[in-house]
């Protein structure tokens, strides 16, 4: 078996744990284990894909409710206990861009 190299992560599915996550529940991180599709990383830490983030909706300078759109989140390192990789697993290699199952609510 290869060892493995977290660029291998880039654009699949994987299952992230999170310890200590408190913080990351101000922009909807409420669980510490979800299935999300990894858009990169760096020093900081991973950043992932939401398919749904809610932002508020601005018209005339006045917050009119919010509205759903793409976002790449950074999840520093020092929260993630540890990601499952399944590589070769259907849909979890480069799935489809038109997937919106992933993420978190």
């Amino acid at each position: 078996m290869d060892v493995m190299k977290i660029e291998e992560i880039v654009g699949d599915i994987i299952l992230v744990i999170l310890d200590n996550y408190e913080p990351l529940k101000k922009i909807g991180i409420e669980n510490d284990k979800f299935f999300v599709r990894v858009k990169g990383y760096d020093e900081y830490g991973l950043w992932i894909y939401q398919p749904q983030f809610s932002i508020p909706k601005i018209n005339n300078n006045k917050k009119t409710g919010t509205k759903k759109v793409e976002a790449t989140i950074l999840i520093p390192w020092g929260f993630i206990v540890s990601v499952a990789h399944f590589p070769g697993a259907e849909g979890f290699d480069f799935p489809s861009p038109f997937d919106s199952h992933i993420g978190f609510n």
